[in-house]
């Protein structure tokens, strides 16, 4: 289980992000202390033996279009109510990319699972994304929890977050490349291949922004992130009864 911080931290690099030193202590602390539970082998077992139903996994394909779609839509807000414009900017993006990432999702249903659903409700899926755009302003959804600046302990749900779902995402491909048809593979790939890299940016960006606070918060982040990450695995062990991986 220590290796999901040090695979994240190896994704990072990888993808060209400076060194956070005290970020990576806080999250490797905190992946020894807590030990997250969708870090572990028999959590990929089930993962796989879930996704072997292939309306199970179509399913899943669904729920997470409609959870990209409510996540831009929060961080929206976020981004509309956050006076630094810099960090807003950040945000803004990161709002953009989970946009597009739950359309992303009803064309790999489109492409591995064809037909599965009919018309009418695949029109009305399109509805899951809001559909923000480069040339779109972020706006603060009135009675939102989240039309309010954002904190470090946002960056730190949302940095392990998306740590989690890049770990679906590796126990996701092949399981869809399985099911998928030949003629298709080569559509669903890069698909695949942005939603990882860009997983792995939104994971590399909110620990840049965690160790810039890290540097005269260190105790606090670090706490946070035991916190959290104990949170994930309350959350993870309920969904697991379900047979729910977001």
């Amino acid at each position: 289980m220590d290796a999901v911080g040090d695979l994240t931290i190896q994704a990072m690099a990888e993808l060209g992000f400076e060194a956070t030193p005290l970020f990576s202590q806080a999250l490797r602390t905190a992946v020894r202390e807590v030990k997250p539970l969708f870090g572990t082998w028999e959590y990929g077992e089930l993962y796989r033996e879930a996704a072997a139903n292939p309306d199970w996994l179509a399913i899943s394909l669904i729920t997470n279009a409609e959870r990209e779609g409510d996540g831009a839509t929060r961080l929206w807000s976020l981004a509309a109510s956050t006076p630094d414009p810099h960090l807003a900017a950040e945000v803004r993006q990161h709002g953009i990319d989970e946009s597009m990432h739950s359309l992303a999702y009803l064309r790999m249903l489109d492409f591995t699972f064809p037909g599965s659903v009919d018309d009418g409700f695949r029109a009305a899926l399109e509805n899951l994304s809001p559909k923000f755009g480069a040339n779109d302003q972020p706006f603060a959804i009135t009675d939102s929890p989240y039309s309010r600046s954002i904190t470090v302990d946002d960056l730190i749900q949302m940095n392990i977050a998306e740590i989690r779902t890049r770990i679906h995402h590796l126990l996701q491909r092949p399981m869809l490349l399985a099911h998928c048809p030949e003629r298709h593979r080569a559509r669903v790939r890069p698909i695949l291949d942005r939603l990882l890299r860009d997983e792995t940016r939104h994971v590399g960006y909110t620990a840049r922004l965690i160790e810039l606070h890290a540097i005269d918060h260190r105790d606090e982040v670090e706490d946070l992130m035991i916190r959290r990450l104990r949170d994930f695995n309350e959350i993870t062990d309920d969904e697991l009864d379900h047979r729910i991986f977001d």
